[in-house]
């Protein structure tokens, strides 16, 4: 007798069925990495330890108590699922908590709560960034990747900006001290908006951005202050008392060079929060329709079939993202290259390169145009113009002749 022959759908549906029975209500410690927080307000990342890691997914409809960073150690509670249009295997997480709080993590809760009593957070205290800043002051490693994606990022968005760099000690002793001279130094520069920040680490790494006398240089900088420290899911203290937080590097200098892109990425999240408020609707109508019919189980399947779509929503999102960035990219260069060809194009344009144009009687005389009959004619140069009369014309003694010599 031939064995029964399932789908792949079927399968991975069993399967996941399976998981959830078996594995529901688990409690499992870890360490936290990739933690992403997607527009959408779901929360992706995976949970490790020495010899393993599972990828978690963590709803917005879940509160969440704490920001997690990368590297924390955390205890999570939440059923083990699967993904069916990837295959994989994921925990469907209801709740995070730290596994323990070191030194350096309450030293800084400390240092953050007397700041924010003094008002360093406060928002009538942060200084409005300018809308076109033609002067940008940077203050970040020079050997660090930080560097590199701000000035290229400045460069490719807004070339006629003049950047002012500050080489600075973002990490180990006397980086904070170096933080705050070079704040101090790039004051005196013409700079108009100043972006302090460095690339990801541990909260060792980023500690200079958390000790007080930056938070102080910042608060009193008469020049507007973005911070850009570690990756999105970093905070420090220099983040809070900015005038401005940029997620990472790259993302401050797109603050300050304005760009097309901008523009549609508020298009985008003013539509997917319009979309959302829909569809929220929407699910509240069916749910009270289908409720007294189907009970749970039904309201289950419907739950996991929405967090199903959200989940692969948000990940067309990503990549229709980065092809719009491409294409806007590729645009920009076509742009500046059809710039360049119409000034090759200008009539004047020779004359930039040493030729003249002769002129008699005010008009200009063309290539076929004899000179017998005219008394004088106006040589004009780029810089300069002279009358010259003419006394005699020699025949074939034009383009060959002069090639010849």
């Amino acid at each position: 007798m031939a064995e029964k022959v399932v789908s792949v759908s079927k399968l991975t549906n069993s399967l996941k069925s399976l998981l959830e029975v078996n594995f529901s209500n688990i409690r499992v410690e870890g360490e936290i990495s990739n933690f992403k927080e997607h527009s959408s307000g779901h929360r992706y990342f995976t949970l490790k330890d020495n010899a393993a890691q599972i990828s978690c997914t963590m709803w917005k409809s879940r509160p969440l108590r704490f920001l997690p960073n990368d590297g924390m150690k955390v205890v999570l509670t939440g059923n083990v699922t699967i993904y069916p249009p990837r295959g994989n295997y994921q925990i469907d997480v209801s709740s995070i908590e730290p596994a323990g709080q070191g030194d350096l993590y309450m030293a800084y809760e400390a240092l953050k709560q007397k700041l924010e009593g003094l008002g360093y957070f406060a928002a009538q205290n942060k200084k409005m960034l300018p809308k076109l800043p033609m002067h940008i002051g940077i203050a970040t490693s020079a050997t660090g990747a930080a560097l590199q994606d701000m000035l290229s990022t400045i460069s490719r968005r807004f070339a006629g900006a003049s950047v002012y760099f500050r080489p600075t000690l973002v990490q180990g002793e006397g980086s904070a001290e170096d933080v705050v001279r070079a704040i101090g130094e790039l004051e005196l520069t013409p700079a108009e908006v100043i972006i302090i920040g460095r690339g990801g680490g541990s909260i060792e790494d980023l500690w200079a951005f958390n000790m007080e006398i930056v938070a102080d240089a910042i608060f009193n900088a008469r020049v507007p202050i973005i911070s850009a420290v570690g990756h999105e899911t970093d905070f420090t203290i220099a983040d809070f008392v900015a005038d401005f937080r940029a997620a990472t590097p790259t993302a401050a200098a797109e603050l300050v060079t304005p760009y097309l892109l901008r523009e549609l990425d508020e298009n985008l999240s003013e539509s997917m929060f319009y979309l959302d408020k829909l569809m929220k609707s929407a699910i509240s109508r069916k749910k009270e329709e289908l409720g007294s019919t189907f009970g749970k189980r039904v309201n289950k399947l419907i739950g996991d079939t929405i967090k199903q779509h959200s989940q692969t929503l948000d990940v067309a999102e990503m990549i229709a993202r980065k092809k719009l960035e491409q294409t806007l990219a590729m645009k920009h260069v076509n742009l500046e290259h059809q710039i360049k060809l119409l000034h090759s194009f200008h009539p004047l344009d020779p004359l930039r390169r040493g030729f003249a144009l002769l002129k008699s009687e005010g008009v200009i005389i063309k290539a076929g145009t004899k000179l017998e009959g005219l008394k004088e004619m106006e040589v004009i140069r780029e810089n300069d113009s002279a009358l010259v009369k003419i006394e005699k014309v020699y025949q074939g003694a034009g383009y060959q002749a002069a090639a010849g010599r």
